[in-house]
């Protein structure tokens, strides 16, 4: 069967799409890996002579350099402040419903006589409370976080600082 045949015959579901495109292949789980590949590899796991050789790796470059950790600190603050403008707008519906918000006090909400009222409102107290709760344990948990995020950044800054000096130091013992 020639190529132009196949290619125009409907694919059947054991057939692979394209077995050129794909690093991997259930026909052949044990084929090679394209040669790029084998040589990013061999390159990025290639054992250090020293801290110049470490530094002018461009992988250890890109993760150094790269600004991910801030975007991501970022993006959790941005996070933990909508959180938190929803979490301030829970807190004063609660507030309203137990009465003690000061400019809605005068106001009589719910009939106290009505029972089916009170049960209602008894009701929806405790969703208002739980989802109070699960907003303040989601801004905990954000900016938990974030706090190791940050702290990341500053592990990483204080590492590219110090092999920074290193790196300087054996370049001035090799000169």
């Amino acid at each position: 069967m020639s190529q132009r045949t196949k290619q125009a015959q409907p694919l059947r579901s054991s057939e692979p799409i394209d077995d050129k495109s794909r690093i991997w292949s259930s026909l052949a789980p044990h084929a090679s890996l394209p040669k790029d590949t084998e040589d990013i590899i061999e390159e990025a796991t290639k054992p250090l002579e020293d801290i110049r050789d470490a530094m002018s790796r461009p992988h250890v470059q890109k993760s150094l350099n790269n600004n991910m950790l801030e975007i991501m600190a970022w993006d959790l603050m941005e996070l933990m402040t909508t959180e938190n403008d929803y979490n301030q707008h829970i807190r004063r519906f609660l507030n309203i419903l137990l009465g003690d918000d000061p400019d809605t006090a005068h106001l009589e909400l719910i009939d106290s006589n009505n029972m089916q009222d009170v049960s209602l409102r008894d009701q929806l107290m405790q969703l208002v409370q739980e989802s109070l709760s699960r907003s303040d344990e989601f801004l905990y948990r954000v900016s938990e976080s974030r706090d190791r995020v940050a702290f990341a950044i500053e592990q990483r800054t204080q590492l590219k600082s110090q092999l920074d000096k290193v790196a300087a130091n054996a370049t001035k013992r090799r000169d």
